[in-house]
C-alpha cells in the first residue's frame, strides 16, 4: 500500500495535535488475553499470532487476501449457539484524540466491563447485540493510527465472516460512531448480508471531512483513506438494505456534508436512506452512539421507516 504524500502532514494545527509523537511508533506490543488499554499499546498498536486468537473465546482470527490478518475482539449477548436469523453488531469511534487525552473510561476498561455493556445494550435494546473491539483498540491486535485505510474495514468485514459462520448468523444490522460508522458505511461495500446500517456522525468520505475543513489529509497523517461512497454497487448490496444516517448538522468534528454523501450517493443508486438529525453530546456536537444504537434496535425490530422517522423527530440525542 502506497505510503502517505508528504503533503498529509500538513495538516491543520488541530488535526496535528491528535497524532501521536515519533517516539510511540517502537513495535507493536504483544496480545494477551486480558487486553491491553494503555494510551502505548493504541499508538503502538497490537501483534497477535492465530494461535493466540483461537486461545482467546472472544477473539476472532479475521484474514485477509492481501491487506494482512489480526485477531478482533468481541463482546457478546443474547447469542446462542444459533442458527440466528439476525445480529445486532455495533463499532465504537476513534480512542486516539492525542497524547495524554485518551478517555478515563476507555484506559479503565477491561473484559469483564466491556462483558457487562454489551449485556446491557443487549437488554435493553432486546435484541443479539455484539460490540467489536476495531483493529489496536479493545484488546483487539492491529494499528489504531492506521484507521479508515482499506485494510481496516476489510479485516473487520472478515471477523464478521467469522462471527457468521460461530453463530450461524444469517443477516447483520450494523451501527458504527464516527470512525465506527465509516466502518460502517464501508462495510455496505464488501457484504450482502447487511439488511439495516445507522452510521452515527460518520465521516462516510474521510476525502470530504478534511477538504471541509481545510487540510490537506485525515488526522491520522495518511491522505489515502477508503473512500466507500465511490464503492457502492446497488447489485451488491441486500436487497431488503435500510440505511439510516444519524447526526447533528451542528457537528464540528464530522462535518454534515462528509456525513450526508452517502445519503446522497445511496438515493442515486435507489437504496432506502433516511436522515435522521438529532443532538450530538460534547463540546463538538458530535457525540451520538447511544441514539444510533436504539435507532438500530427499531429496524432490527422492522419497525417501518414512517414510523422510525416520526419517533426519531421526537427527540435524539448523544
Amino acid at each position: 500500500m502506497a505510503r502517505p504524500h508528504h503533503l498529509a502532514w500538513l495538516l491543520a494545527a488541530s488535526a496535528l495535535l491528535s497524532a501521536p509523537s515519533a517516539q510511540a511508533f517502537v513495535g507493536r506490543i504483544d496480545f494477551t488475553p486480558e487486553g491491553d488499554f494503555s494510551e502505548s499499546a493504541l499508538a503502538r498498536g497490537v501483534r497477535a499470532t492465530q494461535s493466540q486468537c483461537d486461545a482467546v473465546p472472544n477473539g476472532l482470527w479475521a484474514a485477509t487476501p492481501s491487506h494482512g490478518s489480526e485477531c478482533i475482539k468481541y463482546w457478546a449477548a443474547g447469542l446462542g449457539p444459533g442458527p440466528h436469523k439476525r445480529v445486532l453488531v455495533y463499532f465504537h469511534g476513534d480512542i486516539w484524540v492525542g497524547a495524554r487525552k485518551t478517555s478515563k473510561a476507555y484506559l479503565e476498561s477491561s473484559n469483564d466491563k466491556l462483558q457487562a455493556d454489551a449485556e446491557a445494550w443487549g437488554k435493553r435494546l432486546g435484541v443479539p447485540y455484539v460490540f467489536i473491539g476495531r483493529p489496536g483498540t479493545h484488546g483487539s491486535s492491529g494499528d489504531h493510527m492506521q484507521r479508515r485505510r482499506p485494510h481496516e474495514s476489510l479485516q473487520i468485514s472478515a471477523a464478521l465472516d467469522q462471527l457468521k459462520r460461530k453463530f450461524q448468523v444469517d443477516e447483520f444490522v450494523i451501527a458504527g460512531q464516527s470512525g465506527g460508522g465509516h466502518v460502517t458505511a464501508s462495510l455496505l461495500t464488501l457484504r450482502d448480508d447487511i439488511v439495516c446500517a445507522v452510521p452515527t456522525s460518520a465521516p462516510s468520505s474521510p476525502r470530504v471531512r478534511w477538504q471541509t475543513h481545510g487540510w490537506r489529509g485525515d488526522p491520522t497523517g495518511y491522505a489515502d483513506s477508503y473512500e466507500p461512497v465511490e464503492h457502492l454497487q446497488k447489485q451488491r448490496l441486500h436487497p431488503a438494505l435500510r440505511v439510516f444516517v444519524v447526526g447533528d448538522p451542528n457537528d464540528r468534528n464530522v462535518l454534515w456534508p462528509s456525513q450526508t454523501i452517502l445519503s446522497d450517493k445511496l438515493r442515486e443508486l435507489g437504496v432506502p436512506v433516511s436522515v435522521l438529525q438529532g443532538q450530538g453530546t460534547g463540546p463538538d456536537a458530535h457525540g451520538m452512539s447511544n441514539s444510533g444504537r436504539l435507532v438500530a434496535g427499531w429496524c432490527f425490530k422492522d419497525m417501518s421507516t414512517p414510523a422510525m422517522e416520526e419517533r426519531a423527530a421526537k427527540g435524539l440525542k448523544g
